[in-house]
């Protein structure tokens, strides 16, 4: 007789439990701004909220529908705009080591890749009022 293939889609008892593993990552990187910390790794979340290491990657694509490190960039250029807007006379350099990415080249690219600007183009017409 055929073995049936495993259903994909958990109990309630295993959703429930998922959804509370998505949560306690979340609210580590949201809370006190870890993802501002250029320092943050996966093993680092994983240590402090206990989720097993092949639960990881499945969480973020099942619960956000993007991978870790685009959600932590994501909310790192969220970050970025707020700064480039409250501090004019910060540096692009101060603000891209300030959202955990002390690497300049990183930050432009992944700026660009969000906004579809660098990011001081962007300063410069949030100022002016086209943004």
């Amino acid at each position: 007789m055929a073995r049936k293939k495993a259903d994909k889609k958990g109990t309630p008892k295993e959703e429930i439990i998922e959804k509370k593993m998505f949560q306690r990552i979340h609210n580590l990187i949201l809370r006190d701004e870890h993802y501002l910390m250029s320092n943050l790794s996966r093993d680092y979340i994983l240590k402090k909220t206990n989720v097993p290491k092949n639960r990881f990657a499945p969480l973020f694509q099942k619960y956000l529908g993007i991978k870790y490190t685009d959600y932590v960039n994501s909310l790192r250029m969220d970050y970025a705009v707020k700064q480039l807007e409250a501090h004019p006379e910060y540096t692009i350099e101060t603000i891209a080591k300030e959202c955990g990415l002390p690497k300049l080249q990183t930050f432009y690219r992944i700026f660009n890749q969000k906004f579809g600007m660098a990011p001081a183009e962007y300063r410069n017409k949030k100022a002016n009022g086209e943004i």
